[in-house]
């Protein structure tokens, strides 16, 4: 059974580079969404096993659109919310939203990989 992963992310070339790495790390069922209200849409008929969501989008916190997806029937996916300031600020709200995993958001998408391998093995 492939796993499914969803990318949301309204910078096009983190978005992109996200997508590519994670197919090539062997992920072949890897779709993303350029905000979050298409990313919401895909949600429902993709069904994915892991969402990365960037927290700042420009139509939607991704905080709120994690408690949004969470609040879905029949979801039981992980979320891991990536960002460019990881602070305390950060990790309170991360906690409050019911993400899986607040990670620094980088180029090399090392920790992403692991922390959904990692997600998968649970």
């Amino acid at each position: 059974m492939s796993k499914k992963i969803l990318v949301i992310d309204d910078d096009d070339q983190d978005r992109k580079a996200m997508t590519i790495a994670l197919q090539r790390d062997g992920y072949d069922e890897v779709t993303s969404a350029k905000n979050g209200a298409q990313g919401f849409e895909i949600v429902k008929s993709f069904k994915p096993d892991i969402i990365v969501i960037d927290v700042v989008l420009k139509d939607i916190d991704g905080f709120d659109l994690c408690r949004q997806i969470k609040l879905l029937e029949g979801f039981n996916g992980k979320i891991i919310m990536v960002t460019g300031h990881l602070d305390a600020v950060n990790a309170k709200k991360a906690r409050k939203s019911g993400t899986d995993e607040l990670l620094e958001k980088t180029l090399d998408f090392e920790n992403i990989n692991q922390t959904i391998n990692n997600l998968f093995r649970q």
